[in-house]
């Protein structure tokens, strides 16, 4: 039996030996500098909510990490090119780990990632706790860690725990620990480690308020009141230089010596940290140390340290008028959120005199493209972006100066429509704060599909129920053509296109070409031929005197009324004047649009009003949750009598002949038989 206990132990060591280290893909002869290869990933087994590290060869290149079952995660953690980390969510499931690179390579671990104990930290005591006192952590399965690391590692091995029990473990504070979260971990070489989720407070020898010295000369004695004396290791002048003191109770003491600068006198405590106790001229922040100041993105808090931190009032981020207010403050540093439109460049802290701090250089996070698909590309085809970052990007913009347009967005992939004017060159990105990025170059070839190479220019009238003609490319992949979605009529004779710009067409017009393999969209400036009013309520409302809708007043019109109607549209109402009329025109949840419209003369029977399209974005999302209510109208001395709107454009088009025939030569200077039908 005990020789069965020591194989089984022996047999276990190897086995956890085993699950942090394998070859990750069968191509391992390959040792290029740039081959893509997954070596080993650990700790396994992991912890959830903890930190999994992969080590192997270009893995910045790795856009995404699928942990079972199917969880992707995009926000990877690089290290360097052989070593990246993903926080494990608390859902994921025992299996294999996925890794997909830019260029599509998928590598699939050969071991499974299992999972330890669910090793928790439920409270750490006391905060704010004192160097040389005794920190107890409380949680479950404490006995598997064997290390407490404070921040700026500072680490207590299991050697030096003064209790170590599965739901408990007791440390002494190190002399060296600073404020910061602390890391439970094992001995692992890829280790296990957990993050506590507060910070744990370390005291600092403090005082009531910092002196002001400007006026006193060397030779004379400084005093100042400190909490937690005993603390303080030194005391540094302005320019880094240590001066004597003494220690008398809560009393330090100090001599100005001769020679002494402006700037700002501190204690330093045993951590390295530094208090200011003093300030010889102007008072600012200083000293400053912000993490992080790279990769930075909406929502990021950024801690400063520094002296004199207790004066900041405000922070000014570059790229944003409006002052920041910080999170927290204390004598020593401050927490502030990165404001959505903040971009890169120097960070400016602010204090209630009206002085500044030294700038602090930060630097956003940036999309990144790694590969393009397919490449080289056909304009006016779908193009791939595989990356990182890339749910920042909110325009793409093509050699020529052309914008594509997003189809899906991910951080590991964007998908793009490529115009089908760009040219072949860089790619630029742009992101949500208006910085740009700019890409390596695309090669883009011709389009592949029936296209458009030039629209008719600003000096040629398109009038909407007249025949345009224009030049075209792939000709033979041409299936139908398409005004505003609907078809129109259209004859192509070699490479010149015929196309009927139907009598409703006006103002901002989709043109649409589609092709056996693809289509494309064209936006042209048509004259319109006319105006189409229709009629949306033709029911007699008495508005009254603020009439109710129960009682044939107040009443509403639907969104059903407003789809597809575009802004530059009118909306007329049709009435009486009774005597001092008001009309009122609300939103679904009665919110008022604009200004009350009054109505005095008699002799109005009618009133426009120009449908914008903050008027149609408004009545068309704003749900009352119980109908499809757009609009809500109320008012006084008024009969409405009906309400109409007003578009662009003529009657709907009639065909006068449908079938094949044979144009003349003299119409084209070509013959061909075509099978559509023709409007005239």
């Amino acid at each position: 039996m005990k020789f069965n206990r020591i194989l089984n132990q022996i047999i276990l060591v190897a086995l956890a030996v085993l699950s942090v280290t394998f070859t990750a893909c069968d191509n391992d002869d390959d040792d290029n500098s740039g081959s893509m290869m997954l070596e080993a990933f650990g700790p396994s087994p992991a912890l959830r909510g903890s930190k999994l590290t992969f080590i192997g060869r270009n893995l910045d290149r790795v856009t995404s990490v699928t942990l079972p079952a199917n969880i992707e995660i995009t926000d990877i953690e690089v290290i360097d090119n052989q070593h990246i980390k993903v926080v494990i969510p608390q859902n994921a499931e025992v299996g294999y780990v996925k890794l997909r690179f830019a260029n599509g390579l998928e590598v699939t671990t050969k071991t499974l990632l299992t999972y330890t104990e669910p090793i928790s930290v439920s409270k750490m005591a006391p905060s704010p706790v004192k160097a040389g006192e005794k920190l107890t952590i409380e949680g479950d399965y404490l006995n598997l860690i064997e290390r407490v690391i404070f921040a700026e590692n500072v680490e207590v091995g299991s050697g030096d725990f003064v209790t170590w029990e599965r739901k408990k473990i007791v440390v002494e504070v190190p002399r060296k620990a600073q404020t910061g979260k602390i890391i439970l971990a094992n001995n692992e070489k890829i280790p296990l480690e957990l993050e506590s989720p507060t910070e744990l407070q370390i005291v600092l020898p403090s005082v009531e308020k910092t002196l002001d010295l400007t006026n006193k000369k060397p030779g004379e004695l400084v005093q100042i009141t400190v909490k937690d004396i005993d603390l303080v290791e030194s005391v540094l002048l302005p320019n880094g230089t240590p001066v004597e003191f003494t220690k008398e109770e809560n009393v330090l003491s100090f001599t100005l010596p001769d020679g002494v600068t402006d700037g700002v006198i501190a204690m330093v405590a045993p951590s390295g940290v530094k208090v200011a106790i003093a300030n010889i001229g102007m008072a600012v922040p200083t000293e400053l140390e912000a993490e992080p100041v790279t990769d930075l993105r909406a929502g990021d808090v950024i801690t400063i340290k520094g002296l004199n931190m207790n004066l900041t009032t405000t922070v000014t981020f570059p790229g944003v008028a409006a002052a920041v207010k910080p999170q927290s403050i204390s004598a020593t540093s401050i927490k502030v959120e990165m404001p959505e439109a903040a971009i890169s460049g120097n960070l400016i802290l602010h204090t209630a005199s009206g002085n500044t701090s030294a700038p602090i250089v930060i630097s956003t996070l940036k999309p990144e493209v790694l590969a393009y698909n397919p490449s080289p590309v056909a304009a006016g085809s779908e193009l791939a972006l595989i990356g990182k970052h890339l749910d920042l990007v909110t325009n793409v913009t093509f050699g020529g100066g052309k914008q594509g347009t997003i189809l899906s967005q991910a951080a590991a992939e964007l998908a793009v429509k490529v115009p089908a004017d760009a040219e072949s060159g860089e790619v630029i990105l742009k992101m949500k704060n208006g910085e740009t990025v700019t890409c390596a170059s695309l090669d883009i070839t011709k389009p592949v599909f029936c296209y458009i190479p030039e629209l008719p220019g600003d000096d040629v009238d398109i009038k909407a129920g007249e025949i345009l003609s224009v030049a075209v490319q792939n000709a033979d992949k041409l299936t139908n053509v398409q005004v505003n979605g609907s078809n129109t009529q259209y004859i192509l004779q070699k490479s010149t296109l015929y196309m009927l710009i139907p009598n409703n067409a006006g103002g901002k017009t989709t043109v649409t070409l589609i092709s056996s393999n693809g289509s494309i969209d064209y936006i042209i400036d048509v004259i319109g031929s006319g105006t189409i009013e229709t009629i949306i309520m033709d029911q007699v409302r008495d508005l009254g005197s603020w009439a109710g809708e129960a009682a044939g007043g107040a009443f509403r019109l639907y969104k059903e009324a407003f789809n597809d109607v575009k802004a530059g549209s009118i909306l007329k109402f049709y009435f009486a004047v009774t005597g001092s009329g008001q009309l009122q025109i609300n939103d679904a949840n009665w919110g008022q649009w604009g200004q009350m419209l009054e109505f005095n003369d008699l002799a109005q029977t009618s009133y426009e009003m120009e449908l914008t399209q903050a008027f149609l974005t408004r009545i068309l999302t704003t749900n009352d949750g119980w109908s499809t209510t757009a609009t809500v109208i109320q008012g006084q001395h008024l009969i409405i009598s009906k309400v109409s709107i007003i578009t662009k454009g003529g009657t709907a088009a009639q065909p006068i002949w449908t079938g094949n025939q044979v144009m003349p030569d003299n119409w084209s200077g070509q013959s061909a038989t075509y099978g559509r039908q023709f409007v005239c």
